[in-house]
């Protein structure tokens, strides 16, 4: 009957010995080391993933929080006049937050009108030069 070889200690090689030169007690630091620096990032972005998933985004929040947002939006008037010079044709439209942007082109001249939409005043109103 045969013998069953001695259990393998896995520290084994991760232990200092009084024998080991310099250079490879170094190299044995080394990769202690940049093994928990890398199981400490892997650590890292499961525990970022975990986080971002679970948790409501800024942007929701944010929207819920301030007023004339997304959530005020229903309370914006359903009929906002905006004053555009006689005979224009609106040529786009945008809108950004509670601001609506209306870029148009009028018999004397192009131009972009701002309007706040909680208010229902305009902002800013800027006439481009040299359009027609």
């Amino acid at each position: 009957m045969t013998q069953a070889p001695d259990p393998v200690d896995t520290f084994e090689l991760l232990r200092a010995r009084p024998d080991d030169p310099p250079n490879i007690r170094m190299l044995r630091l080394a990769v202690i080391v940049m093994s928990a620096v890398l199981a400490g990032g892997v650590v890292a972005v499961i525990a970022r993933i975990v986080y971002l998933t679970t948790r409501q985004p800024s942007s929701i929040v944010a929207f819920q929080a301030s007023p004339g947002t997304a959530m005020a939006a229903a309370t914006w008037a359903a009929d906002i006049p905006v004053a555009l010079p006689a005979g224009s044709k609106v040529r786009s439209q945008s809108l950004s937050g509670n601001r609506l942007s209306v870029h148009y082109e009028a018999p004397g001249g192009d131009g972009i009108l701002i309007v706040d939409l909680q208010t229902g005043l305009p902002v800013s109103h800027v006439h481009l030069s040299g359009t027609k």
